[in-house]
């Protein structure tokens, strides 16, 4: 009897500890290495492989396969965002090496950059909603693409100048980013940009926004002048929301159910991915290959980011919650 009570107690805890989330490495291009950047609510994903040339290409993973995207005449280009029609945003560079924002759509790739634009100015799309709304940066300015060939600048009307990028859009069509000159987070909606509160010290930056206004990204810790995962919700000062026990968190977006993600310092100083639920209050290191970062979420709970592997070398993965079965079920 006692053998199996023994028995019984070391097992229970390796039936708990299944409970979790569990990696996946995505196909790539051949390449050593590659990032997953951004995942809609059907489960596809977005991010950008190394070829075995050496180059980086958009690519797009759909149902357990992986399409390179094509460039806009370079050699290189970068997927970021997608929306859940399957619209994909990001950048290339053209054939004279210029970093131009893309659309791509069923195969075929759209520049979207301002060719009037002086040609120092370069361009970059980081995220699409429902709308085909598009949020990311021109030149040095943060801008919202209200169709391919007409944006808005997002300082206008602000009283602010300098550079400023913007990262992520909602359905609503609010924006959020960092203004780089007062190095202050920002949301922008209906044509007016708002400075985000911080805690007295001024830096902090907004990566993901959900529909529900929610903003994600870091403050700096006025106690330990840390910068610290952190949410703004309904104009209220941020609330930080812990760390991994090293100096450093940061949160890239959020999903309508109020899971972070993000990457976090551990007390070894190494950077890991992490979860945070708001529901449960706790931040927690998600399966990984050692260090890596989780970059997007969707409604389903789906993360996806990159993790190095044992060589060292960048791999797009996802993480995918998993529960064991007990054996009598």
């Amino acid at each position: 009897m006692k053998s199996k009570l023994f028995y019984i107690i070391i097992f229970m805890p390796f039936l708990i500890s299944c409970s979790g989330y569990v990696v996946h490495t995505l196909p790539d291009l051949d390449g050593p290495s590659g990032r997953a950047m951004g995942i809609n609510n059907r489960g596809d994903i977005v991010g950008y492989c190394e070829t075995e040339a050496g180059d980086f290409r958009a690519v797009l993973w759909e149902g357990g396969a992986v399409t390179d995207l094509g460039t806009l005449g370079g050699d290189d280009s970068y997927a970021f965002g997608i929306n859940d029609d399957g619209v994909v945003v990001g950048y290339s560079r053209t054939a004279d090496g210029k970093a131009h924002a893309f659309m791509w759509r069923d195969g075929i790739m759209t520049d979207i950059h301002d060719t009037e634009l002086p040609p120092i100015n370069e361009s970059h799309a980081r995220a699409i909603n429902i709308g085909e709304s598009i949020a990311g940066t021109v030149g040095y300015g943060g801008v919202m693409w209200r169709t391919p060939d007409d944006y808005v600048w997002l300082l206008d009307g602000s009283g602010l100048s300098g550079p400023s990028d913007a990262h992520d859009i909602n359905d609503s069509n609010q924006v959020v980013g960092w203004h780089h000159s007062s190095d202050e987070a920002f949301i922008w909606e209906d044509g007016m940009m708002e400075i985000l509160p911080h805690l007295g010290i001024d830096r902090s930056r907004a990566y993901g926004i959900n529909s529900a206004g929610q903003v994600v990204g870091n403050v700096v810790d006025p106690d330990t002048h840390m910068q610290q995962v952190a949410i703004w919700e309904g104009g209220n000062p941020p609330v930080i929301l812990g760390s991994l026990g090293g100096n450093y968190s940061n949160a890239s977006d959020i999903n309508d159910s109020g899971t972070i993600v993000g990457t976090a310092k551990k007390t070894d100083d190494s950077t890991v991915p992490f979860y945070y639920k708001l529901s449960e209050g706790e931040m927690h290191e998600l399966m990984n290959f050692g260090s890596g970062n989780a970059r997007g979420v969707n409604n389903g709970g789906i993360i996806v980011g990159y993790g190095n592997n044992a060589d060292g070398v960048e791999k797009p993965v996802k993480w995918v919650w998993t529960r064991v079965r007990w054996p009598w079920e």
